[in-house]
């Protein structure tokens, strides 16, 4: 009997059979995603500047972009740069006129010359929320639009069929366009620098490594492309290749490049564990409402545990590329974000980079801070917290790439920075 409700259970979490329906189940019940009002920070400031309570930025682009990033507390130093047209305002994007993308924990916000800005915020329920800030409505009612039509992109396998980001390598051309008949890469703190950043600008020092940023691709008539790796290395600024007085930093810093990536695929993977705990608890509940869904047998107590593995192995960078002799970005970058970090009674945090060999000093996630971190099914972050504290303690081939000074670091920051953690926690010295 047990075996029969849970191939019904799996099959109502896709919704149905046809591909649409089993991509989109965050659409169905509890999640409801785009009937579901949001309480991420950009709704909140909406509803702020709507009442009254604080005042709706106003004046020209760049000025309007420099209070937003102030009101939703977002680093300008965090800027990156990208410059293939791949995103939905395709037509203004340009090699001399990239986008920026500016981001903190939860919050990310994005702009091109001459358009819109775009936006997406975490909601402790669903998880990223996207919008359009209509650049002809600047100071005036209508300024927010709610905007699922980024879940076109935004929803898909690339983001674990959740609401979700990515960060994209291509080969672009001379207009900005990917050349995908050469193929794309979905970059990760596993993937190769030589895949990496491919329609991105790139400054930093990287030495002999290589990348795909700052080049443009020439699609050959016999086939392949004509791609110079060499072109784009060791950037240090974008002064003197861009309009750079068109962007609050003349910088894509290469460090602040490598945070995005970890940070977007770990929100995927906690965004993915949220909504499918949540709605295989739904339909256990839906068959039977005595079941205690907490059960071991349950459909969702084993996609806790499944998820709490996934997260764990996300925290602690399994499968991390290695830098190596390192690389070196913009120090103002370096100096915001370890400035935010949580310390413990000895100066340690999370946000500490190191950027050889690897890129944090502690590697253990610094989003175990984060609002949806926070707010994830109580069931999945307690199993999550669990994980984790088994994991720092085993000698599991899988983790062996922590040493174990580096393990006791990450215990005793988490163990005085991290609430509400787990009765095996008290364990700790």
């Amino acid at each position: 009997m047990i075996i029969g409700k849970s191939l019904l259970i799996a099959g109502l979490l896709l919704g149905g059979q046809s591909a649409r329906a089993q991509r989109d189940f965050f659409e169905l019940a509890p999640i409801n995603y785009s009937d579901t009002e949001s309480q991420d920070e950009l709704a909140l400031l909406a509803a702020d500047w709507a009442a009254g309570r604080k005042p709706q930025p106003k004046g020209e682009p760049l000025e309007v972009l420099k209070q937003l990033l102030k009101q939703l507390n977002i680093p300008v130093e965090s800027q990156v740069m990208v410059y293939s047209r791949t995103s939905q305002q395709n037509n203004r994007i340009r090699y001399h006129n990239p986008r920026v993308i500016y981001y903190s924990n939860d919050t990310y916000l994005g702009y091109v010359p001459g358009g819109s800005f775009e936006a997406s915020a975490t909601d402790p329920r669903l998880g990223p929320v996207f919008y359009l800030l209509d650049k002809e409505k600047i100071g005036k009612p209508g300024f927010v639009r709610r905007d699922n039509a980024c879940l076109q992109c935004h929803g898909t396998s690339r983001t674990d069929l959740v609401p979700g980001f990515m960060v994209r390598s291509v080969f672009p051309d001379k207009n900005g366009h990917p050349i995908l008949a050469e193929g794309t890469y979905l970059t990760t703190h596993s993937s190769p620098l030589k895949e990496r950043w491919g329609g991105w600008f790139v400054t930093g020092s990287h030495g002999d490594f290589r990348h795909m940023g700052n080049t443009m691709a020439t699609q050959l008539d016999e086939g392949g492309v004509e791609f110079d790796y060499e072109a784009g290395a060791n950037w240090e600024t974008m002064e003197g290749k861009i309009d750079t007085s068109k962007y609050l930093r003349p910088k894509s810093d290469i460090v602040s490049l490598m945070v995005l990536e970890h940070q977007c695929t770990t929100q995927n993977i906690l965004t993915k564990a949220s909504m499918e705990y949540r709605r295989l608890a739904y339909l256990q509940k839906a068959i039977d409402p005595e079941v205690d869904v907490t059960k071991p047998e349950g459909m969702a107590a084993r996609s806790a545990r499944d998820s709490a593995g996934d997260i764990v192995k996300a925290f602690l960078f399994c499968d991390e590329f290695d830098l190596k002799d390192g690389l070196e970005g913009d120090p103002a970058f370096v100096e915001a974000f370890e400035a935010a970090g949580v310390k413990n009674s000895e100066g340690q945090s999370l946000r500490q980079l190191r950027c050889y060999g690897r890129l944090f000093k502690n590697r253990c996630s610094y989003l175990i801070y984060s609002k949806y971190f926070e707010f994830l099914p109580p069931v999945v972050r307690t199993q999550t917290l669990e994980e984790l504290w088994r994991v720092l303690q085993s000698t599991d081939e899988e983790f062996s790439h922590i040493g174990s000074s580096e393990r006791k670091r990450i215990i005793s920051i988490v163990s005085e920075t991290v609430k509400n953690l787990p009765e095996c926690w008290e364990k700790a010295p």
